[in-house]
Formats: structure tokens, sequence, C-alpha cells
């Protein structure tokens, strides 16, 4: 039985058609910098429906997607411009008529696959985290991501970063702060650093105090709201992805020295299995929890 899963991304789509027998067809678009996204959606279809006439059909899509998925809408999705002004939802059901639909957040779909096949398996509590452009976590309960009352738990990036004297919208958040972007932006601001992305800066951090010190106020904030989490769910590990993830030893090092100092019983701190890939393998899945 053929399924098809589709990963919306900020700068990407990845589509996979997967059959029992082990055939797979594969196609990636690049999203344009400013691509509306009607026009992503549209390309996204044309896509999928090459992929699906190359296996004769489908018998079932999943989807995963930046934001908070709600029956009728996708809120806090702001990398794609009118992605939140979409009816995801109603616009997948046209597009794909009678064959069931699934769709769930990105980072949840990036849990699933890592908690049924991937660096969370047999965990019974575990927490997946991403590190990249945004940040966010997923925890994981006995096989089953954690979505919350209203999809959101595991936003940790909105989490506020440091001490808060006078709380306002300028105050940072942990995303604007250390995810990817948030320190592309604060490396171009400090000038003296040419860094434009997270493995630049590491290699900078050994002959720059600047970098250094940036780049450990970074992983700091991280470690600070992991240990938060992991007091709040007690995973027996944590499965880490994303671009961030670049940085190697001088991400998962400091990181598991700090979460192994604070808590009374450390996770495994692990790399996760699928990596870019996780969030799409996630949606293959939840179109087979349809078929």
């Amino acid at each position: 039985m053929n399924v098809l899963g589709i990963d919306f991304g900020g700068t990407k789509v990845a589509l996979r058609v997967e059959g029992e027998g082990g055939r797979a067809e594969e196609d990636r678009l690049r999203i344009g910098q400013g691509e509306p996204a009607d026009a992503v959606l549209h390309r996204t279809f044309e896509a999928s429906r090459r992929l699906v006439g190359q296996v004769g059909g489908v018998a079932s899509v999943g989807v995963s997607t930046p934001g908070i998925v709600f029956e009728d809408r996708v809120d806090l999705a702001p990398n794609v411009a009118g992605w939140s002004e979409l009816d995801l939802g109603a616009r997948l059901r046209v597009e794909f008529g009678s064959v069931e639909v699934a769709i769930e957040n990105d980072v949840k779909a990036a849990a699933l696959a890592e908690c049924r096949e991937g660096a969370l398996r047999g965990s019974p509590v575990g927490l997946y985290v991403n590190l990249g452009t945004g940040i966010a976590i997923a925890p994981v309960v006995d096989g089953q991501p954690l979505r919350g009352a209203h999809g959101a738990a595991g936003e940790v990036g909105y989490g506020i970063v440091g001490a808060v004297q006078h709380w306002d919208a300028s105050t940072p958040t942990l995303e604007e702060y250390a995810g990817g972007s948030g320190l592309e932006r604060r490396i171009a601001a400090a000038g003296d650093v040419a860094a434009h992305d997270v493995a630049q800066l590491v290699a900078d951090a050994r002959s720059s105090a600047t970098a250094a010190t940036m780049w450990r106020e970074a992983v700091d904030e991280i470690a600070r709201h992991l240990i938060t989490a992991a007091l709040t769910v007690d995973p027996s590990r944590i499965a880490i992805g994303g671009g961030m993830t670049r940085a190697g030893s001088a991400l998962l090092d400091p990181l598991s020295a700090r979460l192994a100092a604070a808590l009374p019983y450390a996770p495994e701190i692990v790399l996760s299995q699928f990596d870019a890939d996780a969030s799409l393998r996630g949606a293959v899945l939840l179109a087979r929890g349809r078929a």
C-alpha cells in the first residue's frame, strides 16, 4: 500500500512516496525568498501528482508543517509569506479528494519518527529537540509525542532569555537569541566575527573571544531551557536534531555537561537518527497510520 509524505519547511519542501515493498520515490523543492504560500502549494501539488503517478496512486497522505496545526489554519508559521492565512487542511483535502490526510507540526512529526524508528526508540519517556533556525522540543511518552491543549506543547523557542525586569515585546526569546537566525544577527552585530552560520561560528570560537562568548551564551541558554523541560517530563534520552548539530561535540559536550550537573537523573543525549529528514519520515509514518 503506497503512502505520500510531505514535509513543508521554511526554505524547502520534501516529498516521499513509499510502498510496503520498500519502493520509494522522492522530490525536493526550494522555496524562494518571499515566495507566497499559494505558489509553494501549487508547486508542491504538481510535484506530488508526478510522484503519485509514478506509483499508481496512494492510500493516504501525511503532512508536516511549521506552526501550530488547527482544523482551519496553521498558527505561528512566519517563515513562508501567507502560510498562517492558508486553510491548509481544506486545500489538502481538495487536492487529494477522498484520500485520507493527516497534518502535524514538523517538530512533533520528527519526534514521531525518532520514537518509532529512530534515536528515541525503546525510550518510554524521551525528548526530541530541534535546534536550527527555530528552536522547539517535543516530549514523547509511550511512543506518542505530547501535543498539549492547543498543539503547542514544547514551543520553548518562545521562552524568555535571562532575568526579566521589564517584560514587554522587546524582551528576547530563546529562538531570537540562540536559534540559527538569531545567532546570525548577533554575529553580524558583533562586527569583528566573520561567521555566517553555526559551523563557522564554532570554528571562529577557537581564535575569537567574541565568537567563543557568543557560542557559550547560546548553549547556556539552550541548556537552561532543556533543564526545565527535563525536570518536567524526566526523559531517559534526549535526541537532538536541526542545523545546529553541525557544531558536533562543541554543542553536545557542553549540553551534556550542563544537564548532568543540574539534573538528579541526567538523560542520555544523542543525535537524531534521521537528521534533516526526521520531519519527512514522520510525515510518512503519519500517512501509514491513516492507510
